[in-house]
């Protein structure tokens, strides 16, 4: 599943543009006064204003074994959200690992380096290493209805865990993570995994297109 497009929602903006811009570097594509657009990779992502606007988790993929070099960069940029003493996390059994921040809205942000994915020979990480969204959030009351609703229609399975409190579903090019709001919360920060409403489109199936919304179900 690659997710080419991303619309999440913010209550600030103004903060959220100037991170996204100044901060990390993205080059804004549109910018109006309720939402804005920018590239990162493939994926097109946009934030609309909305008041009551919750946090979110999202990933984005970065070259393989590009973690070292992204964790220097967002070192002089960003906060490191640390998994006790932990900068960098090492996820075996994705044979992944990643590096997690926060932006203004707290959204929990994850840069993820997958080893059989995007391999590089670039010695260097900047904004333009940020190859696209690998992961998107949904904190539902029970994840069962949402897995056979995007099982049903788009095909996409269980990656990793099960319907109780985490399951990735979906590939490792993409994934939605859906966690039991009332057990779970956001790794690494044990921040509460808020409902939170978002758009994406993908392609699936030898690059058929298809678009979810969290209201879907």
């Amino acid at each position: 599943m690659k997710i080419e497009y991303l619309e999440i929602y913010t209550s600030a903006i103004k903060e959220q543009l100037n991170f996204y811009r100044d901060v990390l570097g993205f080059s804004i594509t549109k910018n109006s006064e309720n939402n804005f657009r920018f590239s990162a990779g493939f994926t097109e992502i946009c934030f609309q204003f909305k008041k009551d606007a919750k946090p979110y988790h999202i990933a984005f993929h970065i070259p393989a074994h590009q973690e070292d070099l992204a964790l220097n960069w967002l070192k002089e940029r960003v906060v490191i959200e640390k998994n006790d003493t932990e900068e960098i996390i090492d996820f075996k059994n994705w044979k992944a690992k990643s590096v997690y921040f926060k932006d203004p809205d707290d959204n929990i942000l994850e840069l993820i380096s997958r080893r059989d994915l995007y391999p590089s020979q670039k010695k260097y990480f900047n904004v333009n290493s940020i190859l696209g969204v690998s992961e998107i959030g949904l904190a539902v009351e029970i994840i069962e209805p949402y897995y056979t609703y995007l099982h049903r229609q788009f095909g996409l399975g269980i990656y990793d865990g099960n319907l109780d409190r985490f399951c990735a579903i979906g590939d490792d090019e993409g994934l939605i993570i859906a966690v039991n709001r009332h057990n779970r919360d956001w790794f690494p920060t044990n921040q509460t995994a808020f409902a939170a409403d978002f758009k994406i489109n993908f392609t699936h199936h030898q690059g058929s297109e298809f678009s979810f919304t969290s209201k879907d179900v």
